[in-house]
């Protein structure tokens, strides 16, 4: 019975996933409210933008603001775990691996790079983007692997 329930509650999950707009704001559950506060008791403006897949996980973004007035981005589990942080790139075009760079030319022709954060997998080797691509006034939201593979696209 098990077998059964674990692979349709990742099924739904997923769904849920896919259907929610990769930044729309939502409500920052109170689970991941106490980690982050537990961590940074002086954290401000905390912002759940939206749910994402990373390294085949479902996650939920959270933004907030430190004591310090840096803004963080993390990635939290569904059970309120921190999974991991996200970096935002600088020169997002510049920023990329040429693999992924050349993935985004082929799949969105045209398209302008507007944001790029990298995600570094906690659990083991590897990186994952996500990028912001606005193609003639259409926005994506894309999760690609440093290899190049695209794993996740979103119309905004």
């Amino acid at each position: 019975m098990h077998q059964l329930v674990a692979p349709l509650i990742v099924a739904a999950l997923t769904m849920w996933i896919t259907n929610t707009s990769a930044t729309e704001t939502i409500t920052v559950p109170d689970k991941v409210r106490t980690n982050v506060l537990k961590r940074h008791p002086q954290a401000e403006e905390l912002k759940a933008t939206g749910n994402e897949i990373h390294f085949k996980n479902p996650l939920l973004a959270i933004s907030y603001k430190t004591a310090e007035g840096d803004t963080k981005m993390e990635l939290f589990r569904n059970n309120g775990a921190l999974f991991t942080n996200k970096m935002a790139l600088e020169a997002p075009s510049e920023g990329l691996p040429p693999e992924l760079k050349k993935a985004l030319t082929e799949q969105f022709p045209g398209g302008q790079i507007k944001k790029a954060e990298l995600i570094v997998n906690p659990n083991g080797i590897g990186e994952e983007y996500e990028i912001h691509v606005d193609v003639g006034g259409t926005l994506w939201h894309v999760a690609g692997t440093d290899n190049g593979e695209i794993t996740e696209k979103i119309k905004d």
